[in-house]
């Protein structure tokens, strides 16, 4: 999981909220995520991308409009109000809303539940440190008696098989296989912080990262 640092909310957003706000004054109506026109919710999830470097919020699979939804950090089903219309309530999560199949893992794992003293998510600034990542590719709280990074390994499933596998691919790709030098993988974990020139982050650069510095600790 990578910190996201969130951006200005896009101007179709605003001006669909301010429309609906003055609606509202005029003669009162209640009005929802679900009554989003299209192409408001296109420009929304092209801004969570591009905000994200074009990486799922929680798994860090790499996403484009085709294959992500938007993702509700507090669940739709738990929202007020319109915070399922607020953009700091939105993200960019695999796979697309109209994927037949079910993630075992991610978004779709995590179903209704939130807790906002148990959830360690993306928008909070230590996620990346909580959460640790071996060359294995598999995941684990930092800290074992870290309550909160346990159940969110938990219930996003982020010790999936499948998604561990490809976790475990990445690295041996960017880092094993290469059998970089110590110089080369240092450049490469300050690379993982770091967009391409496309405004991207490289799918799991935080895995990566975390197995260059253990890979860097053969030299110590």
């Amino acid at each position: 999981m990578k910190y996201i640092r969130k951006r200005p909310q896009p101007q179709e957003l605003i001006a669909w909220t301010r429309a609906k706000d003055q609606d509202q004054d005029s003669q009162p109506t209640t009005w929802n995520y679900d009554d989003m026109p299209r192409e408001v919710r296109q420009a929304v999830k092209e801004r969570l991308i591009q905000e994200q470097g074009g990486i799922c919020c929680y798994t860090g699979r790499t996403v484009t409009p085709e294959t992500s939804h938007i993702e509700h950090l507090k669940p739709q089903a738990r929202c007020v109000g319109h915070e399922d219309t607020d953009y700091s309530n939105m993200l960019a999560a695999y796979p697309a809303a109209n994927d037949p199949r079910q993630s075992p893992y991610g978004a779709h794992a995590k179903k209704d539940w939130y807790d906002d003293h148990l959830f360690v998510h993306p928008l909070r600034r230590d996620c990346e440190a909580r959460l640790r990542y071996g060359i294995n590719g598999k995941v684990s709280p930092t800290t074992l008696s870290d309550e909160a990074a346990v159940k969110t390994i938990k219930h996003l499933c982020l010790a999936h098989r499948e998604l561990e596998q490809m976790r475990s691919d990445a690295i041996y790709v960017a880092l094993i296989e290469q059998k970089l030098t110590k110089a080369q993988a240092r450049q490469l974990m300050d690379a993982m912080d770091r967009r391409d020139d496309a405004g991207n982050f490289r799918q799991f650069c935080f895995a990566i990262k975390q197995a260059c510095q253990k890979y860097l600790k053969r030299w110590d």
